[in-house]
């Protein structure tokens, strides 16, 4: 087992590639012709922030994994107080600086962008974001103030160590702690619903969009021109009759206006095809094969994944401390979970399990990403904000930030179902009369250590039991969305070259 300050020296790389890679998400959908440095400068601490907090974990696991030895002896109590105290308070930190930006930053930069005008002065568009952002600064004292008075009660609990558990770490917070919690624990309840509507219908369209690719560029060729023609039928039909010098109706003029319309915007369609197959994208097309491969493997994570996060659910029923009483809180798990098994078999040999986490996070960000492109930046059914390659307008671009932050706060609660042991105890055993078994709440206190994030998640789950109940049925409607959408993906129709291609004007219907 490595020395814990290897998993720091990771986590530190961690923090700098991760500023490299939202910078590069956010420079990529920005608006070509309209960016905004406070945007980007906001929208990358945000993202940042709430995949650390994801990324934190393995760290978190070697921290307590390395507190124990393989015959169940633990190091001195100094030093575990000081090194769990540490992590512990680098979690509030990220959650209350998480708290800070999608809260008060976000929509200052959103309000100072709506007031953009050359004759406004910054002054004057500083004073709009201050103003309106007020009610979000008294929305977030107001959950503040209300989660340092909502202390958990007592929980009808027959194990004595798990009676102990609960009241060592469990009842055993300030108020400080209490409010951040309760805080983080109402956004996270939005988190399950963007999970459910965007990440979970991106873990089934990305890898099907990579399996049946876009249509030909042949078939889509012909399907414009064919179209294009019908199109200058009608509208020379309309044109003839006025140059005739019959007069059109309000209803004619506005379908010839409709049609010269419709006209220009296959045109200039039928130009982005061509366009589509030179250069670079050219040579991409050797790659396709490779993209069916990919897709392919992508399509079993993500079959894997919500595998894992079934098994951990249907076990949570089982094994759970005290059923919705305790927020479905499960004592050990019976079931055998796929990303459990390996990643507490790589947890030794870290930072093996920190990259099989680092790729899987990647993977479902990337499906988020995926799945906002696809359904759009809406409220309800209206469209709010086309989001694509460099043409999200800078409150489109917060706003997808705002989603992407809410998604991987639900990640963060979901890691605990996709690898429960990895996720509370790591590789911790204890000494058990002749016996050495692996750590769990079952455990005497005083020999097991449980992980920071188990700890927090378990607070959230213990604390208010309504969040337990909601994150525990809102779980099962993720399963549910993306089954859905997995069917969705499966028999929709392949995406056209020229409509993913873009650069296009106002014009495009």
């Amino acid at each position: 087992m490595f020395p814990i300050s290897v998993g720091w020296i990771a986590f530190a790389g961690v923090i700098l590639t991760l500023i490299a890679l939202n910078y590069f998400v956010v420079k990529y959908y920005s608006d070509k012709h309209e960016s905004g440095k406070i945007t980007t400068i906001i929208s990358v601490i945000g993202l940042t922030l709430t995949l650390l907090c994801v990324m934190l974990i393995p760290v978190d696991i070697l921290n307590v994994s390395t507190m124990s030895n393989s015959d169940g002896t633990q190091i001195s109590q100094d030093s575990i107080s000081q090194r769990t105290e540490g992590v512990k308070m680098l979690y509030y930190i990220l959650y209350g600086s998480i708290l800070g930006v999608s809260l008060i930053l976000v929509p200052f930069a959103y309000f100072y962008h709506e007031e953009y005008d050359e004759n406004i002065p910054t002054c004057s568009r500083v004073y709009a974001g201050c103003k309106f952002t007020i009610f979000f600064i008294l929305f977030t004292i107001i959950l503040l103030v209300v989660g340092a008075f909502i202390r958990p009660g007592s929980k009808p609990i027959d194990n004595e160590n798990v009676k102990n558990w609960i009241n060592d770490e469990v009842l055993n917070q300030n108020a400080i702690e209490s409010s951040v919690l309760f805080a983080i624990s109402c956004l996270t309840v939005l988190g399950f619903l963007v999970f459910a509507i965007y990440t979970s219908y991106g873990l089934s369209a990305f890898p099907i969009g990579l399996i049946k690719g876009k249509k030909r560029i042949d078939d889509d060729k012909s399907d414009i021109n064919k179209d294009l023609w019908k199109t200058k039928e009608k509208s020379s039909f309309y044109s003839s009759k006025y140059a005739s010098g019959k007069s059109l109706s309000e209803k004619e003029q506005s379908t010839l206006s409709l049609l010269r319309g419709k006209e220009r915007a296959l045109a200039k369609r039928s130009e982005r095809l061509d366009n589509s197959n030179k250069g670079i994208r050219k040579i991409l097309v050797i790659f396709r094969p490779f993209a069916f491969v990919f897709g392919f493997i992508f399509i079993l994570v993500s079959l894997l994944i919500i595998i894992s996060i079934v098994l951990s659910l249907v076990d949570k029923i089982s094994s759970s401390v005290c059923g919705s009483a305790c927020g479905f809180l499960s004592t050990y798990p019976q079931l055998k979970n796929p990303f459990d098994i390996i990643l507490i078999k790589l947890a030794p040999y870290f930072p093996l399990d920190y990259i099989i986490i680092g790729g899987l996070i990647f993977f479902i960000y990337s499906c988020t990403l995926s799945g906002i492109t696809r359904i759009g930046i809406r409220f309800l059914w209206i469209n709010m904000f086309e989001f694509g390659y460099r043409k999200t307008f800078p409150q489109g671009l917060l706003l997808a930030s705002v989603l992407l932050m809410l998604s991987n706060l639900c990640l963060n609660m979901q890691i605990v179902n996709l690898a429960p042991r990895y996720v509370m105890y790591g590789t911790q055993v204890y000494l058990n009369g002749t016996s050495v078994l692996p750590c769990s709440i079952n455990a005497p206190t005083n020999l097991c250590i449980m992980s920071e994030i188990g700890v927090l998640t378990s607070r959230i789950q213990l604390g208010i039991s309504f969040f337990g109940i909601v994150f525990y049925y809102g779980t099962w409607v993720i399963v549910a969305t993306f089954i859905l959408g997995l069917a969705v993906s499966i028999f929709k129709r392949r995406p056209s070259a020229a409509l993913s291609y873009s650069g296009d004007s106002d014009e495009e219907i």
